[in-house]
């Protein structure tokens, strides 16, 4: 029960009442120690505004009178924060509606996740809260922090402690919990801990919109265990990236659904896939766990944003120094060795024995590290030839002495504007943790182990590059509701004529449905030509021998056509001629979490098997869809190899872009896939078209449909 996309793109509530209240109530506020309420009313002991106990029982607490019910407080309530049990929150909320509170944040759990009867309650609460204009946080919440405010309207027993850049959207309560534990024992820098529980009201792709608009936030994570409004989280996303930069971590899978494997396209879109790359191609970063997200959210909150893929690395031990390189490389990213004039720079500081090169070998010379690691980050930084400095901090060079040096190296390096990214590899003991902390705390960004750093810096200069790339204008699609002609996803006819008339180019072909017209249609077309089985029931042709290519003459069609139309009732075949071209599938689908979304990939019958894809929500301009083909794993193969031509890429592009419009503009499609399509140097020409319907009419997509026939037993595709 989440707002819809267009509510929240186009008619934004505003969430200020929630996120800068004046005054808070506390409902269930307590003097019981242990007790949710009396936790919640310590925690707001610190917020700059007023808070109002409220508990049925009355009385007073810590010197406040406790008033009976919300109705009673006089005076305005911008947020109430409800502690009560399950079965008592749907009177809070009527208390809260009466009384004008702009916000209720429901940390009561027992509702739609515990049942039938819980779901119950809480679409009380929602018509309750709806009806007034109230906004609603949760229920099964964990609270909200604002550090700004020392607003700390949560289940945690302490607050955030260091004040930073980034802001939590998650639907973890252990992930929200740890974000004091994080910020006063390693140092992490927060602006807003959100939960938003079960989501019944407010969710995350609104949330997000309002953190757009907040000067405290400068990176924004969402840690989620499925989506809700995924058209209108896409939408958010691309608003907010790239000035600010937006981290996701999904746990477990989007809820997809079960889909049958109607295309090759749906056979291939796992929940998991479809989610990362849609996310991706808006421009989010994705990340595998939520500490790789805290990671990359610490090292872009601290900036600057890496300009390159050059990256530096400052070590006092040669095996951490290569395995860092390893990884960095295998994320993309270049150890370049630096040039003759900075190596012998740099060597005059080093000992003898020590490297220059890259990684900067610095050797175990304990009593020279606090000069030796500020020098050189700073020389690396100021020399023009990297974009990202590393400085591996391990055993006696993890100690105050250097860490102290960093810290004034690396602030005079912002203050003169130097724009090169420095951040630390911490290799260290647990005793040595508040050394990093420290670190943290003066915005240098702390990265632990080698594989870690890596991960995190191939995402910010992912990002750096996405942020420096030529504005795109993304497309505004045709209305949606467009008309599909009757018998579409029944017939191969219909198919084939409605991908014409949305201007897909096909390659010539006649539809038969007997041997006679089969051998009159080859023979028009001209040899050789290939045999196809059309039939509704059948997905993958070549599974079942549909697929007859190569034949000469009349007696070779005639035989390919007697043994397909007869292996099924009702059959035809496809007679086209023999095209040549590399293969690619370019498709789309209707995700029930995304909405419309596009797949291109290494096509023909191996595209399962290559299983090299990727999907981007629709619609897509055609730098998107030139950059969704050039991330495919196979994309040299567009280029040319072994002494073949290059493809027209831009063609190919123009096809990927349709498909999305045509995604947009028709909601009763759930599939359609041109597989394969040949790509050539002048051009693109799809061979096959596969369409899956679903709409009221049509539900099991086997609607008997007889096409109009232009000749007898033929009829002739574009």
């Amino acid at each position: 029960m989440t707002p819809s996309s267009d509510q929240q793109v186009s008619e934004p509530r505003s969430l200020r009442a929630l996120f800068e209240p004046r005054r808070v109530a506390v409902v269930g506020a307590s003097a019981r120690e242990g007790s949710v309420g009396n936790l919640v009313w310590r925690n707001l002991s610190s917020f700059e505004g007023d808070v109002v106990p409220v508990n049925i029982r009355g009385g007073e607490l810590e010197g406040h009178h406790v008033h009976r019910s919300l109705r009673e407080v006089t005076g305005p309530l911008d947020l109430a924060v409800v502690t009560v049990p399950a079965e008592a929150t749907p009177g809070v909320i009527a208390d809260a509606a009466a009384a004008g509170v702009g916000a209720c944040i429901v940390l009561s759990g027992g509702f739609a996740e515990a049942g039938e009867h819980g779901r119950v309650l809480q679409e009380q609460l929602v018509t309750l809260a709806r009806g007034a204009g109230m906004l609603l946080l949760g229920p099964n919440s964990l609270g909200l922090q604002v550090v700004g405010t020392s607003l700390n309207a949560s289940l945690t027993r302490e607050s955030i402690a260091v004040a930073g850049g980034v802001s939590l959207v998650t639907q973890s309560g252990s992930y929200a919990m740890s974000l004091p534990v994080l910020s006063a024992d390693d140092g992490f820098g927060f602006a807003i801990g959100c939960s938003i529980g079960n989501r019944s009201d407010i969710d995350e792709a609104e949330v997000l919109g309002h953190l757009a608009a907040r000067s405290d936030t400068r990176v924004v994570c969402l840690l989620l265990e499925s989506v809700g409004a995924g058209e209108a989280l896409l939408e958010q996303v691309r608003a907010l990236v790239p000035d600010k930069p937006v981290v996701v971590t999904l746990l477990g899978q989007s809820p997809s659904g079960a889909r049958a494997a109607a295309s090759h396209s749906a056979a291939l879109a796992t929940s998991r896939r479809v989610w990362e790359d849609v996310l991706v191609s808006a421009g989010a970063i994705v990340t595998r766990t939520g500490l790789e997200m805290l990671d990359v959210a610490a090292l872009l909150d601290a900036g600057p944003v890496p300009g390159g893929n050059r990256v530096a690395v400052v070590t006092n031990s040669g095996g951490i120094g290569t395995e860092l390189t390893d990884l960095l490389q295998a994320e993309g990213l270049e150890v370049p060795e630096l040039s003759d004039t900075l190596q012998q720079r740099l060597a005059r500081d080093l000992p003898s024995y020590a490297s220059p090169r890259n990684p900067v070998d610095i050797t175990p010379v304990w009593s020279r590290f606090a000069d030796l690691y500020p020098s050189l980050v700073e020389d690396l930084a100021r020399s023009g030839e990297v974009d990202v400095v590393v400085a591996v901090l391990l055993q006696r060079a993890a100690d105050h002495a250097v860490a102290e040096r960093l810290v004034d190296t690396v602030q005079t390096l912002r203050r003169d504007g130097v724009p090169v990214t420095v951040c630390v590899c911490w290799v260290a003991a647990q005793s040595q943790r508040p050394v990093a902390a420290m670190l943290r705390r003066a915005d240098v960004p702390v990265l632990e182990w080698p594989e870690r750093t890596a991960r995190a810096i191939g995402h910010a200069v992912r990002f750096g590059r996405l942020r420096s790339a030529p504005a795109v204008l993304h497309p505004t699609s045709a209305e949606s509701g467009a008309d599909t002609p009757p018998g579409l996803g029944s017939d191969p006819a219909v198919d084939l004529a409605f991908a014409a008339d949305q201007g897909i180019p096909l390659v010539p072909g006649t539809l038969c449905r007997d041997e006679k017209a089969a051998v009159e249609a080859a023979a028009d077309l001209g040899y050789p030509v290939v045999v196809k089985l059309q039939h509704h029931s059948i997905t993958h042709k070549s599974d079942v021998g549909g697929v007859v290519p190569g034949l000469r003459d009349a007696n070779e069609v005639r035989a390919a056509a007697r043994r397909l139309l007869g292996s099924y009732q009702d059959a035809q075949v496809l007679i086209q001629p023999m095209v040549a071209g590399v293969e690619l599938l370019v498709g789309g689908l209707r995700d029930p979490t995304f909405g419309p979304v596009v797949v291109v990939g290494l096509g023909g019958v191996l595209v399962e098997i290559l299983d090299d894809v990727r999907f981007a929500a629709a619609p897509l301009s055609e730098p998107e869809a030139r950059a969704l083909l050039r991330s495919l794993d196979g994309a040299a193969i567009l280029d040319g190899v072994r002494g073949s031509p290059g493809v027209d890429v831009a063609a190919v592009a123009q096809l990927v872009c349709r498909m999305g419009d045509l995604m947009v503009r028709h909601r009763d499609l759930d599939a359609l896939e041109l597989n394969p399509v040949l790509a050539t140097p002048a051009g693109c020409v799809c061979v096959d078209v596969r369409v899956s319907t679903a709409t009221p009419e049509r539900p099991n997509n086997r609607r008997p449909f007889s096409p109009p026939r232009t000749e007898p037993g033929k009829v002739r595709c574009p």
